[in-house]
């Protein structure tokens, strides 16, 4: 039976199988605007730190959660990138709407991925506060090695 990789497996994956060239872009909410701000910074910090130029790591702001599938698909259609990672923060209120919102956003980014091939990496947050979300502001940074493992099982099955 073959083992789970470990997390020095993935990075030894991803050194092995980067791609200088790969392109990745970083949808965001431009809700909660200080703590989209960390959560991107923390995927181009990890982009960065494998060896990504910042040149090939692109960022696209949108109103809301809701708007990242549509601009990830865009982006996937064109053929401008090679990855994608949506972030957001959606906090539940007093109706269902909050739910309705997350559940479709995740859906879309997943037919993005399905019907273009490529990987986009879903931290949307869908929390019941601004507390809890900020709790998990790191969250960009473990899309950014998401998506970068996703590029690299990738590459490693078309050679």
């Amino acid at each position: 039976m073959k083992k789970l990789p470990s997390k020095n497996d993935l990075q030894e994956i991803i050194e092995m199988s980067l791609r200088p060239a790969w392109r990745v872009g970083i949808v965001y909410s431009s809700y909660y605007e200080e703590e989209i701000k960390t959560m991107v910074n923390g995927a181009i910090k990890i982009l960065q730190k494998v060896g990504m130029s910042p040149e090939n790591i692109s960022q696209y702001p949108v109103p809301g959660s809701f708007e990242i599938p549509l601009i990830g698909g865009a982006l996937a259609k064109k053929g401008s990138v090679d990855a994608l990672i949506g972030l957001g923060i959606i906090v539940e209120g007093q109706t269902h709407h909050a739910r309705l919102v997350a559940e479709n956003t995740a859906r879309g980014m997943m037919d993005v991925q399905t019907k273009y091939g490529i990987p986009f990496c879903n931290e949307v947050l869908y929390v019941d506060s601004i507390e809890l979300a900020c709790e998990r502001l790191y969250k960009g940074e473990e899309a950014a090695i998401s998506v970068l493992h996703s590029l690299a099982q990738l590459a490693s099955m078309q050679s």
